[in-house]
C-alpha cells in the first residue's frame, strides 16, 4: 500500500510520492511527468483514451475529446453548451473525471509496484468555496475517488494553494536547513482557475503545520468559457485568431475539431517558447502596438493557415486576464496584515507565462533578489510539481493542514426580548474537530433558541465580509425532511462537519438540562450537497435583525 498526492489539473495531472525522505513524480511512461488531462471517446466502438492516448486522438473521425472537465464538476455551464463539447448520454463531465482519474490512480500504482493507494490527497481549487453554485464541486470530487474502494482506502481533498505551501516550507526547510516561521502567500494560476491563499507555519509538539487564513479565488464557468485562467486564455487567443483570418465575430468560432488540433499545436508553442515570449513580449511592452508584426506562429485550420501574432496574445491577455488577476490580488491583499514579512510563491503552469509573471512581481513590487520569495522554489519546473509535491507530504503526514471551516453557517435565533437576529455556529477560518456539533450560542455561551417555525431559514457566508452573507431557504427534499422532525415550538439548530467536509444539520428540542444531560438530537440530516439543498434568498449582514 502506498500514500500518493495528485495534482488533477484542467490541463495536466500529476501525481507524486515521498518515499526515502524524498519526493519523486511518478511518471506515466517513463518519459514525460504529467498526464494531459483529456479523454477521448470513440463513437464507434465505445472505447474511451486518457491522457496523452486522448491528446493524439484530436481531429480524429468519429471521436469525441474531453478536456477541462474537472472545471465542470460545479454545474455551472449550460446544457446546452455542454452538449457543444460532446458531453451527452452517459459522457457527464462527472463520469469523464471518474474514469480520467481512476486511469491516473491505476496507472500509477502499477508504476509504483503497489496495488492500492492508503492515503489519497487530491488538491482542489479554493473557488470551490467562493459561492454557493461551485462549493459542492468539492464534494463531487471527494465522492468519485471514494467509490473507487478497490484502490483507494482513504481520500482527503486539500486544497491545491494550501498543498503548494507546504511543498514550499518543505523546500525551504531542506534548502536553508532552519525552521521556516511566519506566512507564505501562494498564488496558484493553472489551466482553469486562480486561487490564493495566506497560510500560516508553525511548529507543535505534533510536528510541523499548515493553517490557511485568508483565501480567493475566480474560475467560475461563464458562457462557454472554462475557468479564468489559462484554458480561457488559450482559446480566447485561438478564437480570436480565426476570427481575424475568417473576418467573422470570435462568438461564431465553432467549438469543434478543427478548432482543437490548431488550439493543441498553439499549447505546445505556449510551453516551449517561453523564452522567446518574454524576448519578444518585454521588447515591446511600452508600444505594445508594433507587437502586431511579430508573428507567433502560423497554425493548420482544417486546410485554412491562421497566423498568431504577438499582438493577439497581448490583448487578449489584457481582454481575459488582466483584469481577474489585479482583482483577485487587489481582494486577497485588502486583508493581508503585513506585505513585506511574508514569503510568496507563485506556482501553476500558468504563472510560468510571461506577462503573468511580471504582473504579480509589478504588483508586489518583487525584485529577482527579493527575499519575500527566497528559498520557495529550486528551479522554474517546481511551480508545476508544488501541488501534487505538497499533497504527496500531507498524504504521508510529513506535514499537517490545520482544519479550518470553508465557510460560515448558521440560523435565525432569538434574542432575550423575542427579537430575531442571525448567528453563525460555525465560522469562516474557525479550526474545527470532525464529527463535532456546534451550535450558535449566546453571551452566556448556551446554544441559542430559535423558534420552530423559523426552521426554513438558515444562513451562510463564503468569507470574512459580511457582504458575503447569504439567506438560504431549504429546497423541497431538504424541506420535507425538516418538516418530518418531531419538535416543540423552540428549538435548537447544531451543525458538524465529517471527515469528508460533508455538512449534517443536527435539531434538538431548545432544554438546555437535557443537552448537557443528553445530547443527543431529534434528528440528524446529512446534507449530500449544498446546492441541492438550499436555495439564495437576499443578502444578509452578520447580526442584522430580521
Amino acid at each position: 500500500m502506498v500514500n500518493i498526492g495528485i495534482d488533477f489539473g484542467s490541463t495536466y495531472t500529476m501525481v507524486s510520492v515521498f518515499r526515502d525522505g524524498r519526493l519523486k513524480t511518478v511518471q506515466p511512461d517513463g518519459l514525460t511527468y504529467s498526464y494531459p488531462s483529456m479523454v477521448a471517446y470513440d463513437t464507434n466502438n465505445g472505447k474511451y483514451y486518457f491522457g496523452a492516448a486522448a491528446r493524439a486522438k484530436l481531429g480524429s473521425q468519429n471521436t469525441v475529446v474531453y478536456r477541462g472537465f474537472k472545471m465542470l464538476l460545479n454545474q455551472q455551464m449550460s446544457q446546452d453548451n455542454l452538449i457543444k463539447r460532446g458531453y451527452t448520454g452517459v459522457n457527464t463531465p462527472e463520469h469523464v473525471t471518474g474514469l480520467f482519474l481512476r486511469f491516473v490512480i491505476e496507472n500509477s500504482l502499477r508504476k509504483l509496484g503497489e496495488d492500492k493507494v492508503g492515503t489519497l490527497v487530491l488538491g482542489a481549487p479554493e473557488c470551490w468555496f467562493q459561492s454557493l453554485n461551485t462549493v459542492d464541486a468539492r464534494g463531487t470530487l471527494r465522492e468519485l475517488c471514494a467509490k473507487m474502494t478497490d484502490i483507494v482506502e482513504t481520500v482527503k481533498i486539500v486544497s491545491e494553494p494550501t498543498n503548494a505551501a507546504a511543498f514550499c516550507v518543505w523546500n525551504y526547510e531542506q534548502d536553508q536547513t532552519e525552521d521556516f516561521k511566519g506566512r507564505i502567500l501562494v498564488v496558484d494560476y493553472g489551466g482553469g482557475t486562480l486561487d490564493t491563499a495566506l497560510v500560516n507555519v508553525s511548529h507543535t509538539g505534533a510536528g510541523l503545520e499548515i493553517k490557511p487564513e485568508l483565501r480567493a479565488g475566480v474560475g467560475e464557468n461563464q458562457n462557454h468559457e472554462i475557468g479564468k485562467a489559462g484554458i480561457a486564455y488559450q482559446e480566447a487567443v485561438v478564437r480570436t485568431a480565426i476570427a481575424d483570418t475568417l473576418g467573422i465575430s470570435p462568438d461564431e468560432v465553432l467549438y469543434d475539431k478543427r478548432f482543437n488540433v490548431l488550439l493543441k499545436s498553439f499549447e505546445e508553442g505556449l510551453l516551449t517558447r517561453s523564452a522567446e515570449i518574454e524576448e519578444i513580449m518585454s521588447e515591446y511592452l511600452l508600444s505594445p502596438e508594433g507587437l502586431e508584426d511579430e508573428s507567433f506562429d502560423t497554425f493548420d485550420y482544417g486546410g485554412e493557415d491562421v497566423e498568431i501574432n504577438y499582438y493577439q496574445l497581448y490583448t487578449c491577455y489584457m481582454d481575459v486576464i488582466n483584469p481577474v488577476l489585479e482583482e483577485v490580488l487587489t481582494q486577497t491583499t485588502e486583508d493581508l496584515p503585513d506585505q513585506e514579512n511574508m514569503h510568496i510563491a507563485l506556482v501553476g503552469g500558468f504563472c510560468n507565462f510571461y506577462l503573468v509573471k511580471k504582473q504579480i512581481y509589478d504588483f508586489f513590487n518583487i525584485g529577482t533578489m527579493d527575499d519575500r520569495i527566497r528559498g520557495m522554489l529550486r528551479e522554474e519546473a517546481d511551480r508545476e510539481r508544488a501541488i501534487a509535491h505538497g499533497a504527496a507530504l500531507f498524504a504521508e503526514r510529513v506535514l499537517s493542514v490545520c482544519n479550518v471551516a470553508q465557510f460560515s453557517i448558521g440560523t435565525y435565533a432569538i434574542y432575550s426580548d423575542g427579537t430575531l437576529f442571525n448567528q453563525y455556529a460555525i465560522n469562516y477560518g474557525q479550526e474545527i474537530e470532525t464529527d463535532k456539533i456546534y451550535f450558535a450560542r449566546g453571551e452566556d455561551g448556551k446554544p441559542c433558541p430559535m423558534f420552530a417555525m423559523n426552521i426554513d431559514k438558515f444562513l451562510l457566508n463564503f468569507g470574512r465580509r459580511d457582504s458575503k452573507g447569504l439567506t438560504l431557504r431549504p429546497k423541497p427534499a431538504f424541506a420535507e425532511k425538516l418538516r418530518a422532525v418531531e419538535h416543540g415550538p423552540c428549538i435548537t439548530i447544531g451543525f458538524s462537519l465529517d471527515v469528508t467536509d460533508r455538512l449534517t444539520v443536527h435539531v434538538y428540542n431548545y432544554d438546555l438540562d437535557r443537552l448537557q444531560a443528553d445530547p443527543s438530537p431529534v434528528a440528524s440530516i446529512p446534507l449530500a450537497t449544498l446546492k441541492d439543498m438550499f436555495e439564495n434568498t437576499v443578502l444578509v449582514s452578520k447580526g442584522e435583525e430580521e
